[in-house]
């Protein structure tokens, strides 16, 4: 045989060989999936209760009518001492219990009060320079909140920091448009004095209901469960994908507690898609 041709045979045979080989390699790295991981890290985690509550006066005291009034000497806005009259019902004085703000005149002079009648107090004196939070827990929320508990409220742009200082030992029943619910009524007041917040107004509360430092957590992104409601993620190692069963604790608005199943540094994928499965080899991107 023709030595040339040979060896133009062997040199189409290795250019296809090479071609085929260009061809297969860019096919399987297109094939690698890219995604977005994060690494378990050590941190303290916080889990908290979001409500909205209602700014309320701390002191309120509400008169209703006992007869023909005789005396009114106070009008809405009128600031008052404590002992100083709020209203005279046929020469009984009724007094303030303390310093503050009447907020509601609901009488006159020489007319009979029927504030008792109606259910709408004569007068309503309130300490509005000492403001705290009335907040209601339903029967889930209930057990969570207790007395002491750290709280950050927020009202628009302004936050303030408060203290859980009173739950109620019974839950009262509420009855309306869809039915009749139990509620349990706690109070929330502030640790300083706040500016800006008007009574009657809502107020949001972040109540923490638990806290653990030096934590192993995970970004909440990257938690999957699966058919049977069993938590796990997906880990990344060389470049593999494993499924790794876990064990969470705590959860905050952005991570979460992990128990068992992973330790510090380990590499995690974020917000995994349906791709994304069990052994298969992956590039990784880390979180911006």
């Amino acid at each position: 045989m023709n030595w040339k041709k040979i060896i133009g045979i062997i040199v189409a045979v290795a250019a296809v060989a090479l071609i085929g080989y260009t061809l297969i390699f860019a096919n399987n790295k297109e094939d690698v999936l890219t995604v977005r991981t994060d690494t378990v890290t050590e941190e303290t985690i916080t889990e908290t209760l979001s409500l909205t509550g209602l700014v309320e006066p701390s002191q309120t005291q509400e008169v209703f009518g006992q007869g023909t009034v005789s005396d009114l000497p106070v009008a809405v806005n009128d600031t008052v001492e404590e002992g100083d009259t709020l209203i005279s019902f046929d020469g009984v004085n009724i007094e303030a219990d303390f310093a503050g703000s009447v907020t509601a005149v609901n009488a006159s002079e020489d007319e009979p009060d029927l504030s008792a009648q109606t259910g709408t107090p004569a007068v309503v004196l309130s300490d509005l320079n000492e403001l705290e939070v009335a907040i209601q827990l339903t029967k889930s929320d209930a057990p969570l909140v207790k007395v002491d508990q750290a709280v950050e409220l927020s009202s628009g742009d302004n936050t303030y920091s408060g203290t859980v200082t009173h739950v109620d030992p019974v839950a009262i029943e509420t009855t309306g448009a869809t039915g009749s619910t139990q509620l349990l009524n706690a109070v929330i007041s502030f640790d300083e004095n706040p500016e800006g917040l008007i009574a009657g107004f809502d107020i949001d509360a972040d109540i923490t209901t638990n806290s653990a430092e030096n934590a192993l957590t995970i970004p909440i992104e990257s938690l999957v469960y699966n058919n049977e409601n069993e938590p796990f993620v997906y880990t990344v190692e060389n470049d593999v994908v494993q499924n790794t069963p876990v064990e969470i604790g705590l959860q905050s608005t952005t991570k979460v507690e992990i128990l068992s199943g992973l330790a510090s540094g380990d590499t995690v994928v974020l917000s995994p898609s349906e791709d994304v499965k069990d052994g298969i080899t992956v590039t990784t991107q880390d979180k911006e």
